[in-house]
């Protein structure tokens, strides 16, 4: 210590000398504890003049060692210089004056600072281990050690789960997750306050754990079909994660987490099926668990050829390739009206020496616990031959034909090939027609024999005629009655309309139609109108009201005239509306007459005393009515 930091101490000694009151002999100092290679100072200070010596334990100070100097006649200090430990113990000051000999102590403990040296600061343990944390410490007198946890003393009561050991090291049996932390241990210089701490840190190190909750998972592959697997890991430190694929999985459908914890696959498909591995990593070691999925898939369809067309009389066939898991079953079905299963339980369906009744649609159905799924075959042949055919003479010199359906070769009847010639001709005439229940022709000449004979045509082929039949047609004669719809006739005043319609001409156009008519009045004569043959409705006007009439129509050709078509129907009174008449307008006429003639004689009678109503006053009520309305307009005078 330099010799004016040693003034300095001094003068605030003396300064607190001063302050003492009624102090006979004091010894002061800064402070009792001293570390090892400092300096410290006592000063003795006493009230009067004296002399003074210094005493360690009983024995004089030796003042080689010591420094002692007598700063007045009242005070004295002692110096020790860069103290050992040896330099503790009980100093007295000694003084003597006129009073006698004087003596008072001072303590001084000498410490060398807790030091811990090389003490490792951080400790890895393996979880369930039981674990040792050291430490040392040094220094002067004696170091006790305490060890603290989250401001807490550790205690070790010979039954817990920590321990002290007797080189003050702290020991926990079966170490966990839990006892990761701080740990503070405390060096304290024994029976003094002198203490010094160090912060020790414990981590607890766990190798990777691995959970799957479910180890297996059936789905149905398909495009909406989602598969999540979560992995939980535990270990210290935190685990890595990686996970082990099937080699047939598609990575670009795969979603991972922040942490690779959990696996998500979108749009599940059969290759997405085996085994998915989750592996946990951390410098530990590493742990595995498995999943397996299991992916069912609806059966694919894939047919070498949707439609077949055959000759009939040849073979032909068709292959269903039908893929799934598990793997499918086919069988084939005919789809008529009412499905037919066929006992085909094979992927390839053969057709031997093909027949019209075999075209159609045939359906392979692929089957297996996750669905099942149809594919439609056609095969297409020639029609059928028409048979069971009737022939009959047409209107207008036609020929109507009749048969029951024709099978249509798996393609559906497109026209029907009519055929027809005289016995003296050798080359047929033909024309199609759209297939109808009833098919006709026409242009043929009237009460001529002829040959006819049709076939069926679908979109690829043209079926084997019928047989030859052999039929006159019939001559042009008048046309049927025609057809008069009374439910829609129309009413107007005294007009009528009534539709007319002609289904059969004769074989001739309608050059018109004649119209009869007559009302129900005794001895009336039938009025007669034609109308053109083109007419849609018969129009009848200036009819007599309330009155029934019949009427008949005949329809008019080349050859004559139709019977007649007959109805009867009622032409009603009109609605009447309320008229006033003559009478009516002579008594409002002499009413508002009446009205006038009344003012008038009330006007008169007020204001000149003169008119009927006057009259009739003076003859019930006698002079004084007009002679008083008198004396009032003479008085109302003369205040005028």
């Amino acid at each position: 210590m330099t010799a004016s930091m040693m003034m300095l101490r001094l003068c605030g000694l003396l300064l607190m000398c001063s302050t003492l009151i009624d102090a006979k002999l004091d010894i002061i100092s800064g402070d009792t504890d001293v570390q090892v290679g400092h300096d410290t100072l006592l000063l003795c200070k006493a009230d009067s003049e004296g002399d003074f010596r210094w005493l360690k334990g009983d024995e004089d100070i030796d003042e080689d060692r010591y420094v002692v100097e007598k700063f007045d006649e009242s005070t004295s200090k002692l110096l020790l210089n860069k103290v050992e430990v040896d330099d503790s113990g009980n100093y007295t000051c000694v003084f003597d004056s006129d009073r006698g000999i004087e003596k008072t102590s001072y303590q001084i403990y000498v410490y060398q600072t807790p030091d811990f040296g090389t003490t490792q600061l951080h400790h890895e343990f393996l979880v369930n281990q039981t674990v040792s944390i050291p430490c040392v410490v040094s220094g002067q007198p004696a170091v006790e050690i305490d060890w603290f946890r989250n401001n807490r003393t550790v205690k070790d009561d010979g039954r817990g789960h920590f321990r002290i050991q007797p080189d003050n090291s702290l020991q926990i049996l079966g170490i966990q997750q839990e006892d990761s932390g701080t740990y503070t241990c405390e060096g304290r210089i024994k029976g003094r306050p002198i203490t010094r701490t160090l912060k020790i840190s414990v981590v607890v190190n766990e190798p990777p754990t691995v959970l799957i909750r479910q180890d297996r998972k059936s789905v149905l592959a398909g495009p909406y079909t989602t598969v999540s697997i979560a992995c939980l890991v535990k270990g210290v430190p935190t685990p890595s994660i990686s996970w082990t694929l099937p080699s047939t999985s598609d990575p670009s459908r795969h979603k991972y987490n922040s942490d690779k914890s959990e696996l998500t696959i979108s749009a599940v498909t059969r290759s997405d099926f085996g085994e998915y591995v989750c592996t946990a990593t951390n410098k530990i070691g590493n742990n595995t668990a498995k999943f397996i999925l299991d992916v069912s898939e609806r059966p694919t369809v894939v047919l070498d050829q949707p439609k077949l067309e055959v000759i009939p009389g040849e073979t032909g066939s068709v292959i269903c390739n039908a893929t799934g898991h598990p793997t499918p079953t086919i069988q084939w079905v005919r789809k008529t009206t009412e499905e037919k299963m066929m006992n085909v339980e094979v992927s390839e369906l053969i057709f031997e020496n093909v027949m019209p009744s075999d075209g159609g649609l045939y359906s392979c159905i692929a089957s297996n616990t996750a669905g099942t799924t149809t594919e439609d075959f056609q095969l297409i042949t020639w029609p059928g031959t028409p048979d069971k055919v009737s022939v009959a003479p047409g209107p207008s010199s036609s020929l109507l034909i009749q048969s029951t359906p024709v099978r249509d070769g798996g393609s559906s009847i497109t026209e029907y090939i009519l055929q027809w010639k005289k016995p003296s001709e050798d080359t047929w005439r033909q024309s199609a027609v759209k297939p109808t229940s009833l098919l006709e022709i026409t242009g043929l000449e009237p009460y001529t024999e002829y040959f006819i004979r049709f076939a069926a045509k679908n979109s690829h082929y043209q079926g084997n005629f019928s047989t030859e039949h052999k039929i006159f047609t019939q001559s042009q004669r008048e046309p049927n009655s025609p057809i008069l719809s009374l439910s829609e006739k129309k009413l107007d005043k005294n007009s009528v309309s009534i539709p007319i319609k002609q289904l059969k001409d004769g074989g001739s156009p309608i050059l018109g139609y004649i119209v009869r008519y007559k009302g129900n009045k005794e001895n009336e004569e039938w009025t007669e109108k034609e109308f053109p043959g083109n007419s849609s409705k018969i129009q009848l006007n200036n009819l007599q009201y309330d009155a029934d009439y019949q009427m008949e129509v005949y329809a008019v050709n080349h050859n004559g005239s139709s019977s007649s078509a007959k109805i009867n129907f009622t032409v009603p009174q009109p609605v009447s509306q309320p008229a006033l008449g003559k009478g009516g307008v002579v008594g409002i006429v002499m009413f508002i007459f009446l009205i006038l003639m009344v003012s008038v004689d009330a006007f008169c009678c007020y204001t000149n005393h003169c008119g009927l109503l006057n009259f009739l006053a003076r003859k019930l009520f006698g002079h004084n009515i007009s002679e008083s309305k008198g004396m009032d307009e003479e008085a109302n005078n003369s205040s005028g």
